[in-house]
């Protein structure tokens, strides 16, 4: 099936206000992922709390309540390659909608479910199928958006999502004090809400299939750049991943409060939701694979310095720095990934960068563990050197990166 005829883009002034510049020109659809994106992170309530559910509400023991989060770990490590493979063979809306609808139904499941065998096997299932509509996501917004606003599209979904996740961190607690029915319920009715958006206001945009494309991931794993990126991803989502591990640990060990912690990680989603707006100028006109590099030269600042930190205002200095490279990282490196990405394998292409944030997911507790354990600047030395390689590696892919852009223009 060929992809239906987008609206045209609206040109943007470079002269024109901030707004105009941030948000203005992009296609009707995109706003209709961008508001379920929104509607979807509101209703974000299951996953954080998971685990308190499980010990408090089911009354079960922490060693059972690991195993039962290890089968969701193991549902989601799958997710995103599945969702990218549904994506390219059935279609990005198709993806997007069967994945939320998933989710609710999982929810549900997981919510009413009461023998131990049910809630793991629950759990395993919405793991399975929480992220399956992302990949999908990533490759409808470059199916609908020109190569020259991708970084600003990406940007502004990346802010909706901390938008939403900001909030439903907060209303989560809240809600759980007058019952745990109601944070299933929402959950899962914002999934659907999502669905709903998607399935009125995105049209499918899936290309057709090129008679070589065999419709597994052979194609995607024989692409050298892909790989490196996705390498690359493996890394920076390690060190980020710190941010929940070990951070609380090492802020324990000097004798500030879980409290404290949360004071200190509040400036994440602050920072995003106030700062990234203003970045876009400087996201979209300088050259990505410079703006990527940098992200992970600012990211593996903020987690070295944090081998210097001892009272909360210093931990919340470096969480600042760290999310300025977060942000970066998070707008650039989806569009670099549509640009080098046949249009056909940009469900696989964005489900291989999904597996690399899925393998962060094991990778980042074995390894901060081991070296917070060795010695504080062991861990936050070495977040810093593991950025600042793969920054220096980044900066080496800007030759191959040029390439495959204008082998693209020839193409076209």
């Amino acid at each position: 099936m060929a992809a239906p005829e987008i609206p045209p883009e609206v040109a943007v002034d470079p002269t024109a206000g901030w707004w105009t510049r941030t948000a203005g020109g992009l296609p009707r659809p995109f706003w209709y992922v961008w508001t379920g994106t929104i509607v979807n992170r509101l209703g974000q309530f299951v996953e954080p709390f998971l685990a308190l559910y499980l010990v408090q509400a089911r009354g079960v023991s922490l060693t059972t309540t690991g195993l039962v989060l290890a089968g969701f770990g193991l549902g989601a490590f799958a997710s995103q390659p599945l969702g990218g493979w549904l994506a390219d063979r059935y279609g990005r809306r198709f993806t997007m909608v069967l994945g939320l609808t998933s989710s609710a139904a999982a929810l549900t499941l997981l919510g009413v479910a009461r023998p131990l065998w049910l809630i793991a096997v629950a759990a395993a299932l919405y793991g399975l199928v929480v992220d399956l509509y992302r990949p999908a996501v990533a490759a409808v917004v470059a199916d609908l958006v020109d190569p020259k606003d991708r970084v600003r599209a990406y940007a502004l979904v990346y802010w909706a999502v901390n938008l939403g996740v900001s909030f439903s961190g907060l209303i989560g607690g809240a809600l759980a004090l007058h019952g745990w029915w109601l944070l299933f319920t929402l959950d899962a009715i914002t999934c659907l809400g999502m669905a709903l958006l998607i399935a009125r206001g995105v049209p499918e945009t899936r290309p057709e299939r090129d008679e070589h494309d065999s419709g597994g991931y052979s194609e995607a794993v024989r692409d050298r750049l892909l790989l490196a990126l996705t390498a690359l991803t493996l890394v920076g989502a390690t060190v980020y991943l710190q941010a929940y591990i070990t951070l609380p640990l090492a802020m324990r060990e000097d004798g500030l409060s879980p409290a404290a912690y949360g004071v200190a990680y509040a400036v994440n989603p602050i920072v995003v939701i106030l700062v990234q707006p203003f970045t876009m100028r400087s996201l979209t006109t300088l050259p990505r694979m410079l703006v990527y590099s940098m992200s992970l030269v600012l990211l593996g600042l903020g987690f070295g310095l944090t081998a210097l930190a001892h009272e909360l205002w210093a931990y919340a200095l470096t969480v600042l720095v760290w999310t300025l490279g977060e942000i970066a990282f998070n707008a650039v490196g989806p569009s670099i990934v549509a640009d080098i990405a046949p249009p056909a394998l940009r469900g696989r292409y964005n489900g291989m960068i999904g597996l690399a944030y899925g393998a962060a997911t094991f990778v980042a507790p074995l390894i901060g563990t081991h070296a917070l354990e060795a010695g504080r600047w062991v861990l936050w030395g070495g977040c810093a050197l593991a950025c600042w390689g793969a920054a220096l590696a980044a900066t080496a892919l800007a030759p191959a990166l040029r390439r495959r852009e204008q082998a693209a223009l020839v193409e076209h």
